[in-house]
């Protein structure tokens, strides 16, 4: 059984199980062991809750063993059974700490944006509507403050849904199996800035990203990127004068209000022309950063492999994950910047 004093005792153990150096663990720990009073508090006070304040089976777990409990799950999706017994722990305690423990966990991260549908995008609706666990930073009224934007999706396998028209809406065509998607937005320097609510299988990627709307979120003189999912975003882009603020406003004629790159189509029985490939060849190695963002987020079992857990909770997950990356991010990008500064 694992303990406390192990953790602390043994830094690399903390790294091994989490994914975390012990230092940047310990040093969330106390964040989230500071908040966690008044999240609970509001948690038990919630309109929606049943029971009295008070009520309820108390948790047998200190916190750090349940965030550590947590962060193993979420890390290697082995079954909930094996991640408790790590901890002297029950199957019922990782469930639980699921739906209590993530979205501390949110608060506490740098976590992206979740940007929402205009209606639920999934039959058993993903966002919680438990007001504990509501998105505080979903459907932003502010445009990102990135000037440039990469914009790609993942897919993710499900379980086979018993329902035949629910199977319908999940089965993907593209990977031959049930899957979920999510929009995933970053800036040029890795960071993971947006993601969108989780969508069936079978939306294609321009229809989500129509649905999300994703350019309204976007400042004016933005560059965003996409793949070749996304033709036809461009023509979607309001135009604006190009000299707003100048005396004669009208005497050039209006731009587009975004930059919107994709790559070039190969037309049917025909051939790219040389230029068009290398802009093909500097769009992709520009993208490529969203393409490494997403490889992080799936050294994350729990969206590597297939969903087993309550879609209700999906997004969340995502946004928990991403949040991780985004702190890994920060930690290699400032090693970096130290290092560069002392061989400077």
């Amino acid at each position: 059984m694992l303990t406390e004093q192990m953790l602390r005792d043994y830094p690399n153990l903390v790294k091994a199980l989490t994914g975390i150096p012990a230092e940047d663990f310990w040093a969330m720990m106390e964040t989230l062991e500071q908040q966690y009073p008044d999240y609970t508090a509001h948690r038990q006070t919630r309109d929606q809750r049943q029971r009295a304040v008070g009520g309820g089976r108390p948790c047998d777990l200190p916190l750090v063993i349940r965030v550590t409990m947590l962060l193993v799950y979420l890390r290697t999706h082995i079954p909930q059974t094996l991640v408790a017994l790590l901890f002297d722990g029950t199957q019922s305690d990782v469930s639980r700490d699921l739906r209590r423990l993530l979205p501390l966990l949110r608060e506490v991260l740098p976590t992206p944006e979740r940007w929402e549908l205009d209606a639920p995008s999934l039959p058993d609706d993903p966002v919680p509507t438990d007001s504990a666990t509501t998105d505080p930073t979903a459907t932003p009224s502010t445009p990102l403050p990135a000037t440039h934007v990469l914009v790609d999706a993942t897919e993710q396998e499900v379980a086979r849904p018993h329902d035949p028209d629910t199977r319908k809406q999940y089965y993907s065509g593209k990977q031959k199996e049930f899957t979920i998607k999510t929009q995933i937005v970053t800036d040029a320097d890795h960071h993971i800035v947006a993601i969108s609510v989780a969508v069936p299988g079978t939306m294609h990627d321009k229809k989500r990203c129509d649905a999300l709307d994703t350019l309204d979120h976007l400042a004016d003189g933005t560059t965003v990127e996409l793949d070749k999912g996304y033709q036809g975003v461009a023509n979607q882009v309001e135009s604006r004068p190009s000299n707003v603020g100048l005396p004669d406003p009208e005497s050039e004629s209006p731009q587009p209000r975004l930059t919107v790159r994709t790559p070039h189509k190969k037309p049917r029985g025909g051939e790219l022309t040389e230029a068009q490939k290398a802009e093909n060849h500097a769009i992709n190695a520009s993208r490529v950063r969203v393409e490494h963002c997403i490889g992080w987020i799936k050294n994350w079992t729990i969206l590597a492999t297939q969903f087993r857990c309550d879609h209700a909770i999906y997004s969340l997950v995502m946004q928990v994950v991403c949040g991780l990356v985004n702190q890994q991010t920060k930690r290699w990008q400032e090693a970096k910047q130290a290092e560069a500064a002392y061989c400077a």
